[in-house]
Formats: structure tokens, C-alpha cells, sequence
């Protein structure tokens, strides 16, 4: 597990063995937290609508950063929730993320959550406990908001990065770099984020949006893996 590094020192920090992993692998899956992995859109929400003392639902929100909420939303919930790890304890679980992640992981894909959550000791606690708890496999843990500049890192080390991520902007920074794989995980919240290229999955009449994202593995990356 890794709190705030310095991308330019990744490498070096990483484990010998996870180094030795995706260099043979070929490949690296780099999957968020928050919105892709737990659930915890719907608690951002009620906790908003709690301090406002207005009804607030899903559909209320279209923007990523909360503005069309309220102005002071996005600032709240800073102050209030993104640092309170007692808040992130037992969020339930995007569904199909652990289904998606347990086969990834028995491809031999090794697995990196990159998540942008405060790099606290209580945090890490809590990001841990729960992904272990909800057997959700991973190779490596990384707390930091410089994603860009970590993909970056990663990529050195093997052909292809897969990002999966539900924030419009790491994946319109990362969707161009060459030999990464950048899929934005779709919300209400992104559904007007379009670029040419780009990959946004969502649910897709009875398939849920990790079965769309398997699908993207399956067909781009792991038949042609030689």
C-alpha cells in the first residue's frame, strides 16, 4: 500500500514481485474506488441533502464535481465526508465489481486500485478492511490524486494499462496516452463526458457495467494476448 508517492519514485517503491508481475503479464488493470469499485455515490448524496435540509435524489446530480447541486456542495463534502473514513467503511459494492475483478485476477492480470481518497492511516484502514471483506482482489493499493502521472509510471513496465475510472477527468487525461486502455465508468453524473475513441460503459439492457467492462477485456485485450 502506497500514501501520496511521488509518481516519479513509483517504481522504486513498488515490490519486487508486483514489478516482476505485470512485466510478465504484459498488461496492468488500474481500477478506482469510488463509483467503480464502492458504491458510495448515493451516501455523497443523502449526506447533501441532510446538511441542505431539502430532498435530494440520484437524478438531481449531472455533474461530477456536485455544482448543480448546490455552489458549496463539493466543498461540504470535503470538509464533511471524503476524509471521514468511519463514512467509508461499509459501502456497499458497485454491483458486478467483485464477479469482474475476481476473473480479471485469475487471468493473471495483476490488479492496482488507485483511488484519489485522503492518504490518512484511518483511510487506508477502512479502503483495505472493505476489499477484503467483500473479496475484492487486488495486487497493490495506491492513495493519490496524480493518476495521469502513476498510469504513466506503470506503462513503463508493461505492453498495455488498463484504466477503468468514473471521473471524466482522469479519463479524458489518460484516454490519448499510447498502449493505455482508458474506460470510463458510467454514471449520471459523466453520461455527457464524448470524445472520439473514448469507452463508456453502463449498464446495457440485462448486463451491468463491469459485465460491458469484462466484455472490453475479454475482446481488446485478452484474445490477443500472445
Amino acid at each position: 500500500m502506497l500514501l501520496a508517492p511521488d509518481p516519479r519514485l513509483l517504481l522504486e517503491l513498488f515490490p519486487e514481485e508486483l514489478c516482476a508481475k505485470i512485466t510478465k503479464a504484459r498488461l496492468c488493470f488500474v481500477i478506482d474506488d469510488d463509483g467503480t469499485i464502492s458504491d458510495s455515490f448515493p451516501m455523497y448524496i443523502d449526506w447533501l441533502a441532510r446538511k441542505l435540509k431539502r430532498s435530494l435524489d440520484l437524478k438531481d446530480c449531472i455533474r461530477y464535481d456536485f455544482s448543480d447541486v448546490d455552489r458549496r456542495a463539493l466543498g461540504m463534502l470535503k470538509i464533511g465526508v471524503f476524509s471521514n473514513a468511519g463514512m467509508h467503511r461499509n459501502l456497499p459494492l458497485v454491483p458486478g465489481a467483485a464477479e469482474a475483478l475476481q476473473e480479471i485476477s485469475q487471468e493473471g492480470i495483476p490488479i492496482v486500485i488507485l483511488t484519489a481518497r485522503p492518504p490518512s492511516e484511518e483511510m487506508k484502514r477502512a479502503t483495505y478492511n472493505h476489499k477484503v471483506r467483500n473479496q475484492i482482489p487486488f495486487d497493490l493499493m495506491i492513495f493519490s490524486p496524480r493518476k495521469k502521472e502513476i498510469v504513466k509510471e506503470i506503462k513503463k513496465l508493461c505492453r498495455q494499462v488498463v484504466v477503468v475510472d468514473d471521473d471524466p477527468a482522469v479519463i479524458l487525461s489518460v484516454f490519448q496516452l499510447v498502449g493505455v486502455v482508458a474506460i470510463l465508468f458510467g454514471a449520471r453524473y459523466n453520461e455527457h463526458t464524448k470524445r472520439e475513441g473514448l469507452i463508456r460503459v453502463a449498464r446495457n439492457g440485462g448486463r451491468n457495467a463491469w459485465e460491458e467492462v469484462l466484455s472490453i477485456v475479454r475482446r481488446k485485450i485478452l484474445n490477443g494476448r500472445s
